[in-house]
């Protein structure tokens, strides 16, 4: 499977020489664009990623090792709605029905499902001063905030995708001021959102765990660059233009979540720290998210998981091609012995029109150690072959 993988790399890099320094089907597109009236406006996108997995992606009927699966589904359906209603006030209103039609080794169902993702309004009272109010991603993780289309990998880091479920839907309604300071070198987010709510349950099992109550969810999240550094738009990818270098930083809690039918309770807190940066066609990155879940429950034990990632392309113009790689660990409990999970993902993005049509290849290595969630007394080790496209117009 190496060898199919590395014969579409040379594939992509040879009929894509043909049409150096552009895009063999012209430069990127940003939506159609309705003006209303010289304050409203509407702009309208649509993004598809179609997807193929090939690998261990489940187990075998003894349960005791992974055994290799294909799967064909769009990742990503997006419908997206967005622009200014009036002045200084922005919408955003976004569909989507991810993952649909993908096998579901839970359930061993297809998942096909139409929700609002995105719904908030953003007034700006200067540059200093917004206020966003709905539904959309809480303000951690560089990685996470970053969007989908314009990712260096197929997949998220295992870490980061994991810390995203801390405060139950990562995609949920909050109030959030946040602007910046000059033109960039400084930006900030102050969050206040529900988190956990009642009648959540947060932990499954036999008999599973709901909550009764819960204290407000506190996010922060600051960034800072050097002056002539300050990136344009955020992004893992920026295709061998410009430079940027940005630290970033975020802190989360959520505190007194009390459970149903008991008096026990868990504060839950994460921290997390990333710098961010690229120079013309060398891109990198590194984030590193710590977070606990501390338990009153005597029955429970405290944890603490962390993780950390690292990742680097290199934007090849001509053939448009950009390699890439990433290594990451995953402690899915640091309060306990091996309980990491280690992987190491080689890829190779093409660009046909910019992040508007691209393909990106990707072979995911991941590691367990024996007791990490993923670890089969006869596997401790698996490997996954992923090919995903993206149309966003």
């Amino acid at each position: 499977m190496r060898k199919l993988l590395m014969i579409g790399i040379v594939f992509l890099m040879l009929t894509a020489t043909a049409y150096a320094q552009e895009f063999m089907f012209g430069e990127e597109t940003k939506g159609l664009k309705v003006k209303i009236s010289d304050d409203t406006d509407i702009t309208t996108r649509i993004r598809l990623q179609p997807r193929f997995d090939l690998g261990d992606m489940a187990t075998g009927e003894d349960k005791k090792s992974y055994e290799s699966e294909t799967d064909i589904y769009i990742r990503r359906i997006r419908l997206e709605f967005g622009g200014q209603l009036v002045q200084d006030l922005k919408y955003s209103l976004i569909f989507e029905a991810d993952k649909n039609g993908k096998f579901a080794s839970s359930s061993g169902s297809p998942t096909n499902e139409v929700k609002i993702q995105y719904a908030n309004i953003d007034y700006k009272f200067d540059e200093l001063f917004n206020l966003r109010f709905g539904k959309a991603k809480l303000p951690y993780s560089r990685v996470s905030l970053t969007s989908s289309s314009k990712q260096l990998t197929v997949d998220r880091p295992a870490s980061t995708e994991a810390a995203k479920k801390l405060f139950d839907d990562y995609y949920q309604s909050h109030l959030v001021l946040h602007g910046k300071a000059s033109e960039g070198i400084f930006t900030y987010n102050l969050a206040l959102g529900d988190g956990w709510e009642p009648n959540s349950t947060i932990h499954s099992g036999t008999p599973a765990t709901t909550v009764h109550k819960s204290g407000p969810l506190y996010i922060a999240r600051v960034e800072i660059s050097p002056p002539g550094w300050i990136e344009k738009s955020q992004s893992d990818a920026h295709l061998g233009n410009g430079k940027h270098l940005t630290i970033g930083a975020d802190y989360a809690a959520q505190q007194g979540i009390e459970y149903k039918g008991n008096n026990y309770e868990e504060d839950r807190t994460l921290t997390g720290f990333d710098i961010s940066g690229h120079w013309n066609a060398i891109t990198g990155q590194f984030e590193y998210n710590t977070w606990k879940e501390e338990y009153t429950d005597p029955s429970k034990s405290d944890k603490e998981p962390n993780g950390w990632y690292v990742q680097a392309g290199y934007f090849v113009q001509g053939p448009n091609i950009e390699p890439v790689v990433r290594y990451e660990i995953f402690d899915q409990d640091s309060n306990s012995d091996d309980k990491e999970e280690k992987t190491t993902t080689l890829g190779v993005n093409w660009y046909g029109k910019g992040h508007s049509f691209k393909v990106g290849m990707n072979w995911a290595h991941t590691e367990y150690d024996k007791n990490a969630s993923g670890y089969l007394s006869d596997d401790d080790k698996k490997d996954v072959y992923q090919v995903q496209a993206q149309l966003y117009f």
